[in-house]
C-alpha cells in the first residue's frame, strides 16, 4: 500500500499511545500525525494535507462532528474515520450522515481498527454498527425548536415567553415530542435526542 500518512485527532494520551503502537506493530509504512484538538488539527491539515484523519467524536475545544464538518467543507478529498468511546448504532449513523467514511468504537481490538483504516484508504466504507438502526424521527419546525429550549434548560414557562404560544402548547409539544422520541422524560428526550443526532 505504500507510505500514508494520517492525522490522529485525539486528547487522549493514553489512546493516542495505543494507536501509535498498534501502527508501528501492524503498519510500519504508517506515518502518524497527532493533533490533540480540533484547533491544532485544522492547523496540521492546512500546512499538509493527510491520507486520512481518524477523528475523535469527544474533544476539549467542541465536538469531532464539528471538526468533521469542517473537513467536509474544506477538503472533501480527505477521508475521515469517526472513534468514539461511545460505539452505539445511534453514534455511527450520525458519523456517516455528517460525511465520515468509517466509524469505530475504542474498545474494538487493534485488528479491527487497522482493518477499518484500511479498508477507508482502499477507497471503502465501514460502519459494522449500523444495521436495524432506529429510524431518526422527523420534526416539525414547533418541536425542534421546544427541543432547542429543552437542551438550553429552559421551562415550559420560559419556552412559552420565548416562542410566543400558549403553556399548554408547549406541553403538547413536548408530549409528542417524548412520543416520537420513545421516552417519558426531559432528561431522556436529551440523551435520545443527542444520540439521534437531532441536537448536539
Amino acid at each position: 500500500m505504500g507510505v500514508r500518512d494520517l492525522l490522529i485527532v485525539e486528547d487522549h494520551p493514553l489512546f493516542r499511545s495505543g494507536l501509535g503502537h498498534m501502527a508501528d506493530s501492524l503498519r510500519p509504512e504508517w506515518q502518524l500525525r497527532f493533533a490533540g484538538d480540533a484547533a491544532t488539527a485544522l492547523a496540521a491539515i492546512e500546512n499538509t494535507v493527510p491520507d486520512m484523519a481518524i477523528v475523535d467524536v469527544g474533544l476539549p475545544d467542541g465536538d469531532g462532528f464539528a471538526l468533521l464538518r469542517t473537513i467536509v467543507q474544506r477538503w472533501p478529498q480527505l477521508r475521515v474515520l469517526m472513534i468514539s468511546a461511545r460505539d452505539t448504532p445511534q453514534m455511527a449513523s450520525l458519523a456517516e450522515r455528517r460525511g465520515a467514511q468509517g466509524f469505530i468504537g475504542k474498545g474494538e481490538p487493534p485488528e479491527s481498527i487497522v482493518s477499518a483504516v484500511d479498508t477507508i484508504l482502499a477507497g471503502g466504507r465501514t460502519f459494522p454498527l449500523i444495521g436495524g438502526i432506529a429510524t431518526v424521527p422527523t420534526l416539525t419546525q414547533r418541536q425542534g425548536e421546544v427541543l432547542a429550549l429543552l437542551e438550553q434548560g429552559c421551562s415550559n414557562k420560559e419556552m412559552r415567553y420565548r416562542m410566543g404560544i400558549a403553556e399548554r402548547t408547549v406541553r403538547a409539544h413536548l408530549t409528542d415530542i417524548f412520543a416520537l422520541l420513545k421516552v417519558h422524560s426531559r432528561t431522556q428526550a436529551l440523551i435520545r435526542a443527542r444520540d439521534l443526532g437531532l441536537i448536539h
